[in-house]
Parts: structure tokens; C-alpha cells; sequence
């Protein structure tokens, strides 16, 4: 819709319909006219104050927009599409009171905003157009500046062809779109931020974790961003010099998700996506959306849409024009309901619905546990951080077909199998959640049947991934979260897995640390019997016991 918008306070009646007829200005094939940057340089001159025009491919003028002496403010220009090969269909022209060039914040916005083109003309104190400052985005890889600027020295020198101009550098642009997808074809790429007051040490840490989620979510990595600073930025974590130069990173590698380490709220992302139009997503959801692939059983995917809900509930929002339209039935009284409290509500019922079928859930496998305890039959549990071969062992030691994946959650559902040991004693063997550092309250509230598990085992088996750098923190990380959920109290064999991976050196520092770990490989049966002996020394000992 064709419009004029910006700093109008003050403006004569006479200056704000000057204003409305550079809406019926049209530039045809030409990037702009000599009449019509004659006209903008004198209403310029005469307000004393910036004038910017938004221009269709067709050379209509869509948007006036009246700044100040210095800067021009660009409002939403969300209506106008945008693709990762494709500007965004307009280009901005706009004056400059004195002689100086693109600024800073012209080329910011000419990269953040995908214009087709961005132009400052010198206001003459005459009046007339002085010099023309052109600038364009051109592919470029990061490090290399993403623009392109000329200076001509009249707007009668001015010659483009600007349909075959935009058609010709559209095409470089897709062309190199595709040459930087065509390695990792199918899956979405992916720019890793990580933002910290404290030490940088830690922050690698969390960033390396970040990482292995973000593969396991299907997404490639093409830059890893961190940064540290005396204390967060409140609306968008990272200031807006650090954020604008990662929006142009994010073009230059073609990146379609900024995933964030560290939980934002629901004003941080919503500003963060808004600032240059870019799905921008945290640690969380990221971690709720690796659920929501791998949950299979009725009960998982119950669990992974009630963390869903609640993690998006904060965070649910409209466009402000939403939010004017009311949904009051015929002769109600006041607005009614907007469309937001409507989703709120129904996202609510929601929740109830599925609490109340996780509860039902939660009381079967209570039945199914009390059956497994009357039977007088062992159980053990296998616990760990996530990607740890709990999976991989439990098929080895019982012939189990439990899905197994080199990946961070691959597998969801608990599973239990007999187990039946050398002295010829059974026990059962379950297979649990893997855990994780910092996990989702709202997702270790939903899978509270799952954990329930944890409380009626005999033992746990502590699986360990020895080939892991970071294997030292992951054990604090499980022994914190057993304390939480109070496990701590039950026998455990802390079992290092995967040492096939190792190095003998490791292997060394491992025995030296954890003198009463086992090293195993659940790939490679044989060396499995030492921890079967251990469950058998363990099982007779609860027999005597019991006896």
C-alpha cells in the first residue's frame, strides 16, 4: 500500500501533499529519472530534512520516507518477499543534505534488507541533484566486503539498464547459492553463536556441545561465532555491531537458522528474527526439535509436544495488526478475544489434555514395574550422557534390535530386555533417556514417567564415552543430575564404553582416575565379560541379602 511515513510533525499542509504526489512518480526502466531526483533534492532542500523513496522492479514509487537532517529510519518491509537468491523486489533512493557517500547505514541496511539497490543524492543548497552514490550487493564469501559502491557525477550520466541489471545479478547470486549447497544438498545450514560473561573455556564447551546437537538436529554448520562480553545485551544478547556483521556472515554463507547456545526469551528471539528476517532459534528448541524426530512410541511424542507447547507458550506472538481484529460473536460486548488469547487458551487446554494422558501413562508403567518387582527379578539400569552407547550395549548383551544411531538422542523410549548372566541368574536390563547438561526444564518435566524408571532400579550401569574429550565433565554432569533426581543413594558400576576409539594412553588415564571403572566396547562382545561378572557378583550379593 503506497504511503508516506516518518518525520512528518511539523510539515505544512502544502509539504505533506508535495509528499503524496511522489506516489503517482514512476520510473520506468531507469533506475530513477532526472525529474523525479530533481524533484526529491528540492523538497530535500526545502524541508531540510532526508527524503527516501521505495521503488517496484516496475519503477513505481510504493513508499515515501521523510527522516531528518542526518538519518532516514526505513519502517517494516516485511510485505515485500525476500529469498535466499532473490532481493526484496524494491530498491531505496534517497537524499543526502551535504556530499557525503553511502554511510555505514546504508550499506548496513542495503545488506541486512536485501534491497535491490541502495542510492544517496546530493542535495544541492540550489536545489538540483549533485552526486550520485550507487551501491549493490554482490556475492562474496566472508571477510570480503558484500557490496559494490560507484559515484557518478550526475544523474544525466546515470545509464542502467536496471531490468536486466537486477535479472543479471539475481543470477550470479543463485549461482553462487548453489556452488555453497551443492556439498551438503538437502540439509539446512547453520550458523552456531555462542555469548558469555564468564570464561571463554567454558563457552568452547558448550559450544562443542552445541555443535554435536546441531548435527544430530540434521543441520550444517557453516561458522561458529563466539563472544565475550561484560554483560549480555538485553534486547539481542550480542550487540548490534556483532549482530549486524553475523546477519551479513549469514548471507554471505547462505544460512538459513542462527541457533543461539545459550535459552532466549521470547522478546530476544522475536527481535533477533526481526532484525534481519532470519529463523533464529536457542539451545532449547533445538533440543526439543532433536525430540520430536526421535520419539516414535505414543507416549514419546506425547511427552515431546507437552514440553513443545510449553516452551512455545511464553514465547506465542502475532503482528501487531493481529492483535486490533476481534473475534466477539454478534452484540458482544467489548473486543472479545484477540486471535492471540484464543491460542493462548487453546494451547492451555491443550497441555491439560496431555498431562492427563501422561498421568494415565505414568500409572501403567508403575503397574508394569510393580509386576517386574513381584517377579523377584533384578532390575538394572543403564544411565549416562546422551550418545554414550547405552543403546548399542543393551543389543549386545541381550540380542536386542533397539535402534542405535551415532547421534545425541537417538533413542527415546525406554526399553527393557532379560539379561541372563554367567552364574545363570536373570535380571532385567533397561535402557533409558540419555541425559544432558542444562536439560530443558519443560522437557525433564515431561519425561518424568520416563525417568520414574530410575527409582525402582536395584543398580545402575554408568555408561561413559571414553572416546569423548569432554568425558570428565559429561560424568559430573549424570552424577548432578542423578543427586537432582535422587538416584545417588543406589549401587552403580561406572562403565567406560567405546574405548576401540582410545588411545592406550587414555585408556592409562582412565584406570589411573577411576580405579574401579570397567573399559569396554559394546561393538565387540569379548570384552563384555568382565561387566557381566560384576552384575553377577552384584545380583548374588542381592540374593544373599534378600535370603
Amino acid at each position: 500500500m503506497s504511503e508516506v511515513q516518518g518525520n512528518l510533525s511539523g510539515l505544512k499542509p502544502s509539504e505533506k501533499k508535495a509528499l503524496e504526489k511522489l506516489l503517482q512518480r514512476k520510473n520506468g526502466q531507469d533506475i530513477i529519472t532526472a525529474e523525479l531526483a530533481r524533484t526529491l533534492t528540492e523538497l530535500s532542500r526545502s524541508l531540510g530534512r532526508q527524503i527516501g523513496i521505495l521503488c517496484d522492479r516496475k519503477g513505481q514509487v510504493l513508499t515515501v520516507i521523510v527522516g531528518d537532517a542526518k538519518t532516514i529510519m526505513i519502517d517494516d518491509l516485511k510485505r515485500f518477499r525476500v529469498g535466499r537468491s532473490r532481493f526484496r523486489g524494491v530498491r531505496f533512493l534517497h537524499t543526502h543534505l551535504t556530499d557525503e557517500a553511502l554511510t555505514q547505514d546504508d550499506l548496513t541496511d542495503l545488506a541486512l534488507l536485501r534491497f535491490d539497490t541502495i542510492m544517496a543524492i546530493q542535495a544541492l543548497p540550489s536545489g538540483l541533484p549533485g552526486l550520485i552514490h550507487l551501491g549493490w550487493l554482490v556475492p562474496s564469501q566472508p571477510g570480503e566486503l558484500p557490496w559494490h559502491t560507484e559515484t557518478i557525477a550526475s544523474v544525466h550520466e546515470l545509464y542502467l539498464d536496471f531490468p536486466e541489471f537486477i535479472h543479471q545479478l539475481e543470477r550470479e547470486f543463485a549461482e553462487h547459492s548453489q556452488a555453497s549447497r551443492a556439498v551438503k544438498e538437502g540439509k539446512r545450514r547453520a550458523i552456531l553463536i555462542g555469548v558469555t560473561t564468564g570464561r571463554l573455556s567454558q563457552l568452547e564447551q558448550s559450544m562443542a556441545e552445541l555443535t554435536e546437537l546441531a548435527i544430530s538436529a540434521g543441520l550444517t554448520i557453516v561458522r561458529t561465532v563466539t563472544q565475550h562480553r561484560q554483560a549480555l545485551n538485553p534486547k539481542y544478547v550480542v550487540g548490534t555491531g556483532k549482530l549486524t556483521e553475523l546477519m551479513i556472515t549469514a548471507m554471505q554463507e547462505d544460512a538459513e537458522v542462527i541457533v543461539f547456545e545459550g535459552e532466549l526469551s521470547g522478546s530476544q528471539m522475536r527481535a533477533i528474527a526481526e532484525f534481519a528476517e532470519i529463523e533464529v532459534i536457542d539451545r532449547t528448541q533445538l533440543i526439543l526439535d532433536i525430540f520430536a524426530k526421535r520419539a516414535h512410541s505414543r507416549d514419546g511424542k506425547l511427552q515431546v509436544e507437552l514440553a513443545q507447547l510449553k516452551y512455545s507458550l511464553p514465547r506465542l506472538v502475532l503482528k501487531d495488526n493481529y492483535l486490533s481484529r476481534i473475534t466477539g460473536g454478534i452484540g458482544a460486548k467489548g473486543p472479545g478475544e484477540t486471535k492471540l488469547e484464543i491460542w493462548r487458551r487453546r494451547i492451555k487446554d491443550r497441555i491439560a489434555i496431555l498431562e492427563k494422558e501422561l498421568d494415565g501413562i505414568s500409572q501403567q508403567r508403575k503397574l508394569r514395574r510393580s509386576q517386574r518387582v513381584s517377579s523377584s527379578l533384578c532390575n538394572v539400569n543403564l544411565v549416562g550422557y546422551t550418545n554414550a552407547g547405552k543403546s548399542t550395549l543393551l543389543n549386545t548383551l541381550t540380542g536386542a534390535d533397539v535402534f542405535v544411531e551415532n547421534r545425541m538422542f537417538a533413542t527415546l523410549d525406554p526399553t527393557s530386555r532379560r539379561l541372563r548372566l554367567p552364574s545363570g541368574s536373570t535380571v532385567i536390563i533397561t535402557d533409558t533417556v540419555g541425559f544432558i547438561q542444562d536439560l530443558p526444564n519443560d522437557l525433564a518435566k515431561a519425561f518424568r514417567a520416563t525417568l520414574e524408571e530410575l527409582n525402582d532400579a536395584d543398580l545402575l550401569i554408568h555408561v561413559v564415552d571414553a572416546s569423548n574429550p569432554r568425558y570428565a565433565d559429561q560424568i559430573m554432569a549424570v552424577t548432578s543430575i542423578e543427586e537432582e533426581l535422587a538416584l545417588d543413594s543406589i549401587p552403580q558400576l561406572l562403565v567406560f564404553n567405546k574405548t576401540d576409539l582410545v588411545s592406550p594412553e587414555t585408556l592409562q588415564s582412565i584406570a589411573e582416575r577411576w580405579p574401579e571403572a570397567l573399559l569396554v566396547s559394546a561393538l565387540d562382545a569379548s570384552s563384555l565379560p568382565p561387566l557381566l561378572q560384576a552384575i553377577s557378583r552384584w545380583a548374588n550379593q542381592q540374593q544373599q541379602g534378600n535370603g
